[in-house]
């Protein structure tokens, strides 16, 4: 280090000749304002410039992305991409050139920092997510698809970190900075957990916002967490884990009829509301199957996957289940686990490995669509399903010439067209833009996991409640009137019958249960089965089990 002073600074050595005492002064100095730059410098340089809205978490920003810059250090450069489309979206200007307040706003909350190897989300997962909502903002800004295209709708992206760890300070943000930014719902929330399930419920008490769930499928969503009290301001466009589950087993017994030959793989691991809803509604439908628990890790030790912790505990597992012969195994877990599972099963020597087996799990397996694991079982002879949200072919086949479009097919069809921005499958028309705006360009791929269907819906149903809660309180002056969001709760409400919003997954409406409270009805659940290439098949679309429900 001396040598380094004075090589850097010459006059420091003849100092010290002349001036002892004050040249060790310095040195003292220089040497703490070295040390401080060691110590504090790198986590400021690692840490990535948060925007308004936003708070520097490790290597990601929570909270509510107002100036749609990076959220993570080092994210991908289709991220980027996204963001730079929101942020386009979001310069809504008058005629005048100056920034508009007539405005509404709207948040898809997710995690958007996933880390790999730890969140069983990754970014490609949630591009699918984003797609759709930037399609729900295109359509209502651009054409007459969502009540007209006034006022215009501003799109943010709320992050609630690795794990939703920071779902609380996204929530703070959220609430602090909903009234300047015209913020009206919140959508997404992305996978159910506890964590999720507290985001949404302070999202209703705090910021007074009502909450959309797009793919939130376990059925305790509408409730407080470790209560049975109902969450009056949470919503959700797409079918229970008990309607998937009823849809699984109605398919498995057309494959096997006998139960005793069906295993239930399933995660026990606590705070996942997807993981208990599934396996309860599986082990209610599927009494005769036989059980085998396992808990994925929710804390894992540095330099640890989860993949890794997982391989450990199938490979016991999978001599267990060889003992009952299954022809089918119902995989009550996350989709992201699926590929450890069938890679232990093909791989390690597993005795029964070599028979026909049938894999299904549930929505949550549209993330394994891209696993090469996954994709290796099924050239090894595995089919694996899960029961989608929704899917590009779950309308069938296009009519035969000069027959109608039934009014469901239609809505995805002009979905599919404004989304990727060519001509629809059945009319080969195209969605353009009523001001000239230019089209989207996402791909038919992005489709595959029903996510980005379900996410445009979601967004379809918030944006319609503001625009008619701003119709409904207009004085006549033409300027945005939406002064208490939560209203808006009573107008998703009756999103029924005569007030249903036909959605690209089938009409969005709710149900007039109070024990279904905030949940849709008569939702389709198609089988889906995934191929080696990654590619889809909708093997059916079924009404889950509120299908009789009636207005």
């Amino acid at each position: 280090m001396w040598r380094w002073l004075t090589q850097h600074f010459p006059r420091l050595s003849m100092s010290v000749r002349r001036h002892p005492l004050r040249a060790g002064v310095i040195v003292v100095v220089v040497l703490a304002c070295v040390v401080a730059l060691i110590i504090v410098v790198p986590p400021l340089v690692s840490r990535p410039p948060c925007g308004p809205g936003m708070s520097a978490s490790g290597d990601a920003c929570v909270g509510v992305d107002l100036a749609s810059g990076p959220i993570a250090k080092g994210e991908p450069a289709e991220m980027g991409a996204l963001e730079a489309d929101i942020k386009a979206n979001n310069d809504i200007r008058t005629s005048d050139g100056q920034p508009s307040q007539d405005y509404i706003s709207i948040v898809l909350l997710l995690n958007f920092s996933p880390i790999a190897g730890i969140d069983t989300q990754s970014y490609s997962d949630i591009y699918s997510d984003v797609d759709g909502a930037i399609t729900a903002a295109w359509r209502a800004n651009h054409t007459a698809a969502v009540q007209g295209s006034l006022p215009k709708v501003k799109l943010f992206l709320g992050n609630m970190g690795s794990q939703y760890a920071h779902w609380s300070d996204a929530v703070d943000q959220i609430a602090a900075n909903a009234a300047a930014n015209h913020i009206t719902s919140v959508i997404g929330l992305g996978e159910s957990t506890d964590a999720t399930r507290a985001a949404a419920a302070r999202i209703v008490d705090r910021a007074h916002l009502p909450v959309i769930g797009a793919t939130v499928t376990g059925d305790t969503m509408n409730f407080y967490p470790g209560s049975t009290r109902r969450d009056n301001g949470f919503f959700r466009v797409s079918p229970t884990n008990t309607d998937t589950v009823a849809v699984a087993t109605r398919y498995i017994a057309s494959i096997q009829r006998d139960q005793t030959h069906v295993a239930i793989v399933q995660d026990n691991v606590p705070g996942d509301d997807y993981n208990q809803t599934l396996a309860t509604a599986a082990d209610n439908d599927m009494p005769a199957a036989h059980q085998f628990p396992f808990t994925s890790p929710a804390t894992l030790p540095a330099g640890i996957k989860r993949s890794q912790e997982l391989i450990q505990q199938f490979s016991f597992l999978d001599q267990n289940i060889c003992s009952v012969a299954p022809t089918v195994i119902y995989f009550a877990g996350r989709g992201a686990d699926l590929g450890p599972f069938v890679q232990t099963w093909t791989q390690a020597g597993t005795p029964c490995a070599n028979g026909q087996l049938t894999i299904i799990t549930g929505d949550d397996g549209g993330s394994a669509i891209d696993d090469p694991a996954l994709h290796q079982a099924v050239r090894a002879g595995i089919t694996v399903l899960f029961t989608a949200v929704a899917t590009a072919d779950q309308w069938g086949p296009c009519p035969a010439p000069g027959v109608q479009l039934s009014p469901d097919q239609a809505s995805y069809d002009t979905f599919q067209a404004a989304f990727t921005g060519q001509p629809d499958v059945c009319t080969h028309l195209r969605v353009t833009a009523d001001d000239g705006a230019a089209p989207l360009s996402f791909g038919l791929p992005d489709l595959r996991s029903g996510d980005a269907i379900l996410t445009q819906d979601a967004g379809f149903a918030a944006i319609t409640a503001a625009r008619r809660a701003d119709r409904a309180a207009d004085t006549g002056d033409g300027g945005l009137v939406v002064r208490d969001p939560y209203s808006q709760v009573g107008l998703i409400e009756e999103m029924r019958c005569t007030n249903a919003v036909q959605g690209a997954s089938g009409l969005i409406q709710f149900s007039q249960n109070p024990a279904n409270y905030g949940n849709p009805i008569a939702k389709p659940v198609p089988v889906v089965q995934i191929n080696a290439d990654g590619t889809t098949r909708t093997l059916s679309a079924v009404p889950g089990a509120d299908s009789a429900v009636t207005c």
